[in-house]
């Protein structure tokens, strides 16, 4: 059995798919988060739909109940996500610095009760200070943060794209040998 993964054509095609949404977020980084926001609205919705369906479906009326507590959550959310994206971005990314200013400073307060038992090396300090630092500024500037993110990821997926292209040369080029 031929393997289809990892073919020339399946390589070049996973290549440009990652090239494309590599430039979308370098290029278009507003975008892309609203419509990733978006697109988890719109499996959120989906879900609440199916949620509800299984919901009439079912004959125990705890499992019923259930599930339409969750598919109104879903609902809600889901709506949330898709008419009012650039919002939810910034919330996350500001819950998101909340996050990583509480664990830099805990993982500060760790490190330097250490200090009684033996000597600190400075990676570790310094690892917490840069952790505290970054959610600092999530929660200060969260939107063009998460942009810097969303251009980095990018960035990332140009790089995978541009392996992808090589292998699929390879691949291309060790089938022309045989």
């Amino acid at each position: 059995m031929e393997n289809k993964f990892f073919t020339p054509k399946s390589s070049l095609l996973r290549g440009i798919v990652a090239l494309l949404i590599g430039l979308l977020a370098i290029f278009l980084p507003k975008l892309t988060l609203q419509t990733i926001v978006t697109i988890i609205g719109i499996m959120l919705l989906i879900g609440a739909i199916l949620f509800i369906i299984f919901a009439f479906r079912s004959e125990n009326k705890k499992q019923r109940n259930a599930l339409l507590v969750q598919s109104v959550f879903d609902l809600a959310i889901g709506l949330l996500f898709v008419f009012f994206p650039t919002p939810v971005v910034s919330i996350f990314v500001f819950l998101l610095g909340i996050i990583l200013l509480i664990l830099g400073i805990l993982l500060l307060i760790n490190l330097l009760s250490l200090r009684k038992f033996t000597k600190l090396p400075l990676i570790p300090i310094s690892i917490a200070v840069l952790i505290i630092i970054a959610g600092i500024v999530l929660l200060f500037n969260p939107f063009e943060t998460a942009q810097a993110i969303i251009i980095f990821l990018g960035i990332i997926m140009i790089v995978y794209a541009i392996g992808e292209f090589y292998t699929a040369w390879i691949l291309k080029k060790n089938a022309s040998n045989e």
